[in-house]
């Protein structure tokens, strides 16, 4: 099925190419997508029309077609065709490791692979797109359907993985969307609700705002200098620190960032039967050395089904990994609301409401 052309309502083009890749639109009255499915299905844009206003961050990094194609950078590394937006990650989530006699680098492997895509629906009431592919290192299918209806500033994700194989197969689960600049500033607030926060055993920066390997909350974290840090303020590109943390025992299943001088946020409902940790990355100016060299402004609230960013391996030892049985499936979903409102999101509801 072909993308029908439409200049109204819910509309779908898939005729688009970015840096020599295959990119398909998808958008409606409020949002408009960009996924490069040539590449990860990396969600480049989530654009709110009304004010023009994309949430997700931009690499700095002036990549060329032939560098993304793998004729100059290492494409086994993911910082190296890191482009920002938004990525899925399966089935290795943080450093490289080895697993069942396959290497995996840094978030492994689907962020790397040209996947395929069926469009589904395309009617200017509600599109809906499946993108899938079957990994080349563990033998899994990953299938997704992305959803837009009309009017609403929303999107919709069906997912599921299949084991494909006669054995029994751990993995990690993760999407790893990343907003940047004009959307993030010192005005934003990120909203979640979880018992305990615990930052990375060892910084991944030189420019560290809080204590390595420490426990504590949202409002109230362990700073590097013995102060108690507010982490639900973004700190402006003059900060220059940089830090990762994990959310555990999540209270309720959902985010939010909203940018009080804009009147604008953006919210996340997630499936906390299998994303059960949130992954709190932030770079605020102190992304030292290779490959930002204290150039970026971004922030990562990460739904995963295992912690720490540290390897498949160490989520085994610890007992979060993912296992699926031979022939088995696993699936989920995640929900997405732009939403204008002059004051943090304190929660939202099954239908999308954000109070």
């Amino acid at each position: 099925m072909n993308a029908n052309r439409r200049n109204y309502g819910c509309r779908i083009n898939d005729e688009l190419e970015y840096k020599g890749l295959k990119l398909i639109t998808m958008e409606n009255e409020k949002i408009k997508l960009s996924i490069l499915v040539g590449k990860g299905t990396d969600i480049l844009e989530v654009i709110y029309k009304p004010k023009d206003i994309d949430f997700m961050w931009v690499s700095p990094k002036n990549f060329s077609s032939s560098d993304i194609n793998g004729n100059f950078l290492d494409n086994s590394n993911f910082l190296e065709t890191y482009l920002g937006g938004w990525q899925e990650i399966i089935p290795n989530g943080g450093s490289a490791c080895i697993y069942k006699g396959a290497s995996y680098g840094l978030h492994d492997e689907t962020p790397k692979l040209p996947w395929n895509y069926e469009i589904l629906k395309d009617t200017s009431s509600e599109i809906s797109i499946k993108f899938f592919l079957s990994l080349k290192k563990m033998p899994l299918y990953v299938e997704k359907i992305i959803t837009l209806k009309e009017g609403k500033p929303e999107i919709y994700i069906d997912e599921k993985i299949s084991n494909k194989c006669s054995e029994k197969l751990n993995f990690m689960w993760g999407h790893h969307p990343c907003f940047g600049e004009p959307f993030l500033s010192n005005d934003c607030i990120i909203s979640f609700n979880a018992k305990e926060l615990i930052s990375n055993p060892v910084s991944i920066s030189s420019n560290p705002l809080v204590k390595q390997n420490s426990k504590g909350t949202l409002i109230e974290f362990p700073g590097i200098d013995g102060s108690k840090v507010d982490l639900s303020k973004v700190l402006s590109k003059k900060a220059r620190v940089a830090d990762l943390l994990y959310a555990k025992d999540l209270y309720e299943n959902w985010f939010a960032v909203t940018n009080l001088k804009q009147n604008l946020g953006i919210g996340f409902l997630f499936d906390n039967s299998v994303f059960k940790y949130l992954y709190f990355w932030f770079v605020y100016g102190g992304g030292n050395d290779y490959p930002w060299y204290s150039s970026t402004y971004n922030l990562a609230i990460e739904p995963w089904s295992s912690y720490p960013g540290l390897g498949l391996i160490e989520s085994i030892k610890n007992g979060t990994a993912l296992e699926i049985k031979p022939e088995e499936e696993i699936s989920s979903w995640i929900k997405v609301v732009v939403f204008e409102k002059s004051k943090p999101a304190s929660r939202i509801d099954e239908d999308m409401n954000v109070y």
